[in-house]
């Protein structure tokens, strides 16, 4: 409290030392009257003492008790302000001619740590950010006026929504934690209509387990996704008809040896080509062809990791199946099945 009280006491350049005046003996002075819901009422008064508009320090309460001291320039507020209660500082800010400027902190009475940090230029709200009784951040927005240019909400200190412009489009970033801290997801959206458009998700080693990219120009989607291992798992396209649909080229892979799993073709949402089956070790497993979404083989062969038949069947051209036919590893045929 002596220091801050000392601070206010610094003589500005070629002034005199500002000796506080307590706020009883200040009255409003030269104020404008102005009709709000059909009541005049004065505003912009000016504090004065003696009849005078007042320069100094304006002091409210006892130093013992809740006390405030705020230095003041020609009936305006103007330095340093600040308010507590006895050792206990609750909050400090600049003021330049009467209207807010610079950094203002109000703490939380037990702790002494800080509770709202506010950035102010020409009395307009620039930046306000929020911590808990540990000190740690817990929200934080930049303004415009009444409008908010970017909003961030934090789990623990970290970041956990962030809503922001880019390219005068409002967006918003969504991430996730694993309870060690470690991130588990990180994704963007468009905030209008809340269109992904990119997402990275993590498994709690650290390795990723899905990326995921959206393409405005062209309106389609990738998304890869990765074995905990590291290796590729699969490889997919979308498009938007208007939701999300598998489209082009899908591809999944064996974990363990990284080969190509399965080849996959769809044309917005309908199964759409050759579609292909393979065994880890690089080996044709089976293939059907599609149109339309409809199977149009009337043979499909399975065969083993080896390349032998182990299953044929017949369908009617039209995605029906009509008999199955089961081989051993002779070749010979040790069942049918007829529906």
């Amino acid at each position: 409290m002596t220091l801050l009280l000392g601070i206010l006491l610094i003589p500005g350049c070629s002034e005199a030392p500002q000796l506080p005046v307590d706020e009883q003996a200040l009255s409003p002075i030269d104020c404008s009257r102005q009709e709000v819901y059909g009541i005049w009422i004065e505003t912009d008064c000016l504090e004065g003492y003696r009849g005078e508009p007042f320069s100094g320090i304006k002091t409210t309460g006892q130093p013992e008790g809740f006390f405030s001291a705020t230095q003041y320039h020609q009936g305006k507020r103007h330095g340093f302000s600040f308010s507590a209660n006895g050792s206990r500082i609750l909050s400090h800010a600049w003021y330049h001619q009467g209207v807010r400027e610079g950094e203002q902190l109000d703490y939380h009475a037990q702790s002494q740590r800080p509770k709202r940090q506010a950035i102010y230029r020409g009395g307009e709200t620039q930046a306000v950010a929020l911590f808990n009784e540990q000190g740690i951040i817990e929200r934080y927005q930049r303004l415009e006026g009444d409008e908010i240019l970017e909003s961030i909400t934090y789990e623990q200190g970290r970041p956990w929504t962030h809503l922001f412009y880019h390219d005068g489009e409002q967006r918003e970033r969504l991430r996730r934690y694993f309870p060690d801290g470690s991130l588990a997801s990180d994704a963007l959206f468009r905030k209008k209509d809340l269109k992904r458009l990119s997402e990275i998700t993590f498994y709690a080693s650290g390795k990723v387990k899905t990326r995921y990219t959206y393409d405005r120009a062209a309106n389609l989607a990738a998304q890869q996704t990765y074995w905990s291992n590291g290796r590729l798992q699969s490889e997919q396209q979308y498009g938007f008809d208007p939701l999300i649909v598998r489209h082009g080229e899908q591809r999944s892979y064996c974990q363990s040896t990284g080969a190509l799993e399965k080849l996959a073709h769809y044309q917005m949402g309908s199964e759409q080509g050759r579609f292909e089956w393979y065994h880890c070790n690089g080996r044709l497993m089976n293939a059907k062809h599609y149109r339309q979404g409809v199977m149009v083989d009337t043979r499909v062969d399975t065969l083993d990791e080896s390349g032998h038949l182990v299953k044929r069947e017949l369908f009617d051209g039209k995605g029906k199946r009509l008999e199955t036919f089961y081989f051993n590893q002779a070749g010979e045929q040790v069942y049918h099945e007829r529906l």
